[in-house]
């Protein structure tokens, strides 16, 4: 099986002219643009974010208005984005999203270690609130897709991830495992059959 098969599981990723012509505005100060780029982009890096950065740093995206928050103290960074080939972009905001998660966290760790976390009207509404919940725009597709990759063996997921969500390459994928490439093929091949039968599932 070749990556062109879980085109059914992982959705195509947004048509990347539209989405440079966006990055092109919001360097010549359209911060207009900024919301159509983010809309383009949600589902992907809440992937992204739910299957990376575990329990303890996702509890601190309990509202869809601190993931958008996050990703708008993005925006500054996009001035100095350079296009670097296909997937660049994708990765370049994924990095900035989860990045900025973590310092977060990090704060307010740093926060609560100190007895220093208001509880503030808004904070209380949003943990309160199930519908300001963060969650997928596409939610059957991107829901499922989540939850399929659960279901795969620890090994699997995690070369999937770093394949799919990572946009790393078989190589790169070898050389982070200290596996042979030949070797992460055939366990990347496995896994996407796995995952497409429990996307039918």
């Amino acid at each position: 099986m070749t990556d062109e098969h879980d085109a059914g599981a992982f959705p195509s990723p947004p048509d990347e002219s539209r989405s440079l012509e966006l990055v092109r505005r919001i360097q010549d100060g359209e911060t207009d643009a900024w919301n159509e780029l983010y809309m383009r982009y949600h589902d992907q890096l809440l992937l992204a974010v739910r299957t990376r950065l575990g329990e303890r740093l996702r509890a601190h995206l309990q509202s869809e208005d601190i993931f958008q928050s996050v990703a708008l103290d993005a925006l500054d960074a996009l001035r100095a984005f350079e296009y670097r080939g296909p997937g660049s972009l994708e990765r370049f905001l994924r990095t900035l999203v989860m990045n900025k998660i973590r310092d977060r966290a990090d704060t307010f760790g740093a926060q609560k270690r100190k007895g220093g976390v208001p509880l503030t009207d808004a904070v209380l509404a949003s943990a309160s609130d199930p519908a300001t919940e963060v969650r997928y725009h596409d939610t059957e597709t991107y829901a499922r897709l989540e939850a399929a990759l659960g279901t795969l063996p620890d090994e699997q997921r995690e070369i999937v991830l770093l394949r799919r969500v990572d946009g790393m390459s078989s190589k790169e994928v070898a050389e982070h495992l200290g596996k042979s490439d030949e070797s992460v093929r055939k366990a990347y091949s496995r896994a996407l059959a796995r995952l497409a039968t429990a996307m039918t599932e």
